[in-house]
């Protein structure tokens, strides 16, 4: 009778010791890794080229160091930068401010069936380098929101 008490013992102590550990692995390791995603401030704005609202352009924010910020604007100029996937902003800091008219690919030829060859119409830069390839544009992206609006010229 004794020994039986005392597998019942050890028994009741393995249960508490496991179900212990169980709560804390739930309570502690379902946080995940720490994310390596740096500070984000929201960045959204207007392109307009020589007055008039410049759409499908596209407005990259070239931070010192680490990842790009890119969107493309809408029929109104209007663009909403985003980070990676579908996570908004931009890394908070000093940033460089590209904006294109070009798309990659625009100057190759496309393969559509087997062998047939549909050439693309080349495309000219419609900006000056200023604002892109040699660009002068810069921001400065704060934590929360910001708007940089952007008024491009032709000279």
């Amino acid at each position: 009778m004794k020994r039986s008490v005392e597998i019942m013992e050890i028994k009741k102590t393995f249960f508490l010791m496991f179900t212990y550990l169980v709560l804390c692995v739930c309570a502690f390791g379902c946080g995940g890794p720490a994310s390596d995603q740096p500070d984000l401030g929201l960045v959204k704005g207007v392109i307009t080229f020589d007055g008039t609202p410049l759409a499908r352009a596209t407005v990259t924010f070239l931070p010192d160091s680490g990842r790009r910020a890119i969107a493309t604007t809408d029929a109104e100029g209007k663009y909403e930068l985003i980070y990676i996937r579908d996570t908004p902003g931009c890394k908070i800091g000093h940033n460089k401010v590209a904006i294109t008219t070009l798309t990659e690919g625009e100057d190759e030829v496309e393969q559509e069936g087997d062998d047939a060859q549909v050439e693309i119409k080349s495309v000219k830069e419609k900006i000056p380098a200023k604002y892109n390839t040699k660009t002068e544009l810069e921001a400065d992206v704060k934590a929360g929101e910001n708007t940089f609006d952007f008024n491009l010229t032709g000279l």
